[in-house]
């Protein structure tokens, strides 16, 4: 009896022996092929490796290469959905010229109310001549106004605006201003503008 248990344990021996051994090479053969990459890709399924030997088999990752040239600009997109309208910003601070006015022009004259600062009166003295009443404190022999004409309710063409310096025909204080057509004839037919900085 003891000689069979004797006999049965050098058996398994040899064989753990065997299987150690036969595990031990395939292990061994395995990692050098991974090692020395004799693989061939696609040829054993990912799922029979370990994470390690894949990741011998990919290798190193190289350097980038260079960038290539700059590909054709695209077509331009569908213009997107207006957006909301934002809120009124505070109004401006005031502007700087101490006067304004428009004058309608013709044989009667008047001032445009909703465009004009600081200016009284405007009179009709003569064909194409006016002179225009400033508010207190704006001197006219110490200032000098700019003129412009508006095209829009002048009729004519060539039309001309000046400032008389010397007033003339107005009263002192008052701002006298000549209207022309080219042909240098006095015309009533000239809407103004003057402003006083």
């Amino acid at each position: 009896m003891t000689r069979g248990l004797g006999r049965f344990a050098r058996q398994n021996t040899i064989a753990l022996l065997a299987l150690f051994l036969a595990l031990g090479g395939t292990s061994f053969a395995a990692a050098s092929l991974i090692n020395g990459s004799q693989i061939k890709k696609h040829t054993i399924a990912k799922n029979r490796l370990t994470n390690k030997a894949i990741k011998q088999l990919k290798g190193n990752r190289g350097p980038a290469g260079p960038q290539g040239p700059q590909g054709p600009t695209g077509a331009q997109g569908a213009q997107g959905v207006q957006g909301a309208q934002g809120v009124q910003g505070p109004p401006g601070p005031a502007g700087s010229a101490r006067a304004y006015a428009y004058v309608s022009g013709g044989a009667t004259p008047a001032l445009d109310t909703a465009r004009t600062k600081n200016f009284s009166a405007v009179s009709h003295v003569g064909t194409g001549d006016y002179c225009l009443t400033p508010a207190a404190g704006i001197d006219p022999t110490t200032t000098s106004p700019a003129l412009s004409v508006d095209w829009s309710n002048s009729s004519g063409s060539d039309l001309l605006v000046f400032w008389r310096a010397s007033g003339l025909g107005c009263s002192a204080g008052q701002f006298e201003v000549l209207t022309y057509n080219l042909a240098s004839v006095r015309t009533d037919s000239v809407a103004f503008t003057i402003l006083v900085p």
